[in-house]
């Protein structure tokens, strides 16, 4: 039977030694963290008992206290880093466009300017400055040149946003900017496959449906232009052979040979020739144009092929028994020959249907008129100019020789226009119209005729239209002097200057009736009825009564008074006549195909 031992009774003192020694710990602890906390007292007493001690104890002593506080010191500095890392996290971020710490919208609360204090030393700016860049003057202009000069800067909205704020744009922004315009204009950089686009393309649009783009004057230009490859060059092309080249007389001078259009292709033909002449006269079946290659000069229907280029321009002028002889040059591109160009034509052949329309030029076909004015009966035919024979028997002789450099030169394709026109009027005699000319009233009437270019005195000649006689003195006179004067770097000089002086001094030594009639110079009115000045503002339609009017009477004594009228391509060639415009009702005012568009 287990005997119950009575509780045991605790002493009273237990508890308060307990609480005694507790606080006495407490006190410990709080002495030992004020110690710690208080480097600089503890380092003053540190001092003056190593200066009592001995050094070399002090020196063997590894328990230095020095190294202590400065472990301390690292600790608190790095969690006063922290925190204002921290606290200073909500005012700032982290850019990751431009890798910089940008300020928030947010407003700093009060208390925090310490921390702002902090981030404006690891910044590298002082509270003064700061306030100083923040002043404005009366004006509302920043009173700091580094903000005002940036506050100019600002032109979009990415600046504002400090988008494009870094080091390397400072330097190089405005390299870049222009760098950029410069890829955006240059033609090489653009994208190959933007003209495959139907929304910038019409070619590549419905022809049943009603497109988001037109066909403007280039678009029809360009397709032209497609259409001409297109034929130029076949899918199924053959290889032709050329016909045996006939004997070259001993006593005729070696000039320099002429390359045409087909050279490549003449060349390949000439290694595998043989001497058939019965493949030649199947050329043309072959291919779908005819080139001028040497042995061709020119095109007719009726006409052998293989004519020298005085044979053919013979034959081709007895065959028709023309009316009038009339001359013209083109020496662009064949697809750039446009409606406009082509009424020139029309307005000449529609008052004068039996003339004779010889066109020569290097750049096209020789059957270019083949499917329109030929097929229509009119006698237009291309010819390939051999200035060997053109040339023959006049001081311009010598530019045969030396052709191939005359070609590299800038103002080739004018001063070779101009010398042609001369020498096909000294050696055939007729017309000449350049292919920017309408004809308003029949010409066959004019005989030794040039006209004045404007109607101020002392005006120069213009030599787009020209009537003279063969064999005429005073296209002898011209002839001499381009040879004799002749400048490569002068646009007018071998031109319209050439013409003007020549004619004072044809008319200028004494006054003699014979020479007056082999030049007769017509007033402005009569040929270049608008100057050249002038013409554009005629592009466009009247917009008000009052100039319609004034156009309606304009028009009225242009068509009674002049002969023709030129509308000067080589400034409006990229100016499109609006319908009720008086340049569109002067080039419609004699037209054959008038539903095609100007």
């Amino acid at each position: 039977m287990l005997t119950t031992l009575p509780p045991r009774r605790r002493s009273s003192y237990a508890a308060y030694s307990c609480a005694v020694f507790s606080a006495l710990l407490l006190l410990l602890s709080l002495s030992l963290l004020y110690s710690r906390l208080s480097p600089s007292n503890t380092h003053s007493h540190s001092t003056t008992a190593t200066n009592d001690n001995d050094n070399n104890n002090d020196d063997l002593n590894t328990n230095d206290p020095i190294d202590e506080f400065d472990i301390i010191d690292d600790q608190q500095q790095q969690q006063i880093d922290d925190y204002a890392l921290h606290q200073l996290s909500a005012h700032y971020f982290f850019d990751p466009l431009t890798s910089s710490i940008r300020s928030s919208f947010k407003k700093s609360r009060p208390g925090e300017d310490g921390y702002n204090s902090a981030l404006k030393l690891i910044l590298g700016s002082s509270a003064e400055d700061s306030r100083s860049k923040t002043a404005f003057a009366s004006d509302d202009i920043p009173i700091d040149d580094d903000v005002r000069r940036k506050s100019v800067e600002v032109r979009g909205i990415e600046d504002a946003l400090l988008m494009k704020d870094s080091p390397l744009r400072e330097l190089w922004g405005d390299w870049f900017d222009k760098k950029s315009v410069f890829l955006r204009k240059d033609r090489m950089f653009r994208s190959n496959f933007d003209v495959l686009n139907p929304l910038h393309n019409p070619m590549l649009q419905d022809p049943d449906a009603v497109g988001v783009a037109g066909f403007t004057r280039g678009d029809r230009i360009v397709q032209k232009w497609w259409l001409h490859e297109f034929k130029k060059v076949p899918f199924h092309s053959k290889m032709k052979v050329s016909s045996k080249k006939g004997n070259v007389d001993s006593t005729t001078l070696p000039v320099a040979e002429r390359r045409t259009l087909k050279d490549s292709y003449v060349s390949k033909k000439n290694s595998v020739s043989g001497g058939l002449n019965l493949m030649s006269e199947t050329r043309s079946a072959i291919r779908d144009h005819i080139y001028a290659d040497g042995n061709t000069w020119g095109y007719y229907p009726g006409l052998p092929l293989h004519l020298r280029f005085k044979e053919f321009m013979d034959a081709f002028f007895r065959l028709n028994k023309c009316s009038m002889r009339v001359f013209m040059v083109w020496n662009s591109p064949p697809w750039m020959f446009s409606v406009r160009h082509q009424r020139g034509i029309e307005s000449l052949l529609s008052h004068h249907p039996g003339a004779c329309v010889v066109v020569f030029s290097e750049t096209i076909e020789l059957d270019f008129f083949k499917d329109n004015f030929v097929k229509d009966g009119y006698k237009v035919a291309v010819v390939m100019p051999n200035l060997d024979e053109l040339l023959e028997g006049t001081p311009t002789h010598i530019f045969t020789s030396v052709w191939f450099e005359w070609r590299k030169t800038k103002l080739y394709s004018t001063h070779y226009s101009e010398l042609v026109r001369l020498a096909a009027l000294y050696m055939y005699g007729g017309i000449y119209l350049d292919s920017d000319i309408i004809v308003l009233k029949p010409i066959s009437a004019l005989n030794n005729s040039v006209g004045m270019e404007d109607h101020v005195a002392g005006s120069a000649l213009n030599g787009a239209v020209m009537a003279f006689e063969r064999h005429s003195p005073f296209i002898m006179e011209c002839l001499e002097e381009f040879y004799a004067t002749y400048d490569d770097t002068k646009l007018r000089w071998s031109g319209a200057d050439l013409l003007t002086r020549v004619a004072k001094k044809f008319l200028g030594e004494e006054i003699n009736s014979m020479k007056q009639l082999k030049l007769k110079v017509e007033p402005s009115y009569i040929f270049f009825p608008i100057s050249s000045g002038n013409i554009t503002r005629y592009f466009i339609a009247p917009a008000t009564k009052t100039e319609k009017a004034e156009q309606e009477v304009l028009l009225e004594k242009i068509v009674q008074e002049s002969l023709t009228f030129h509308f000067w391509n080589s400034l409006t060639s990229s100016l499109i006549p609006e319908p009720d415009s008086l340049v569109a009702k002067l080039m419609n005012h004699a037209c054959i195909r008038c539903l095609e568009l100007l």
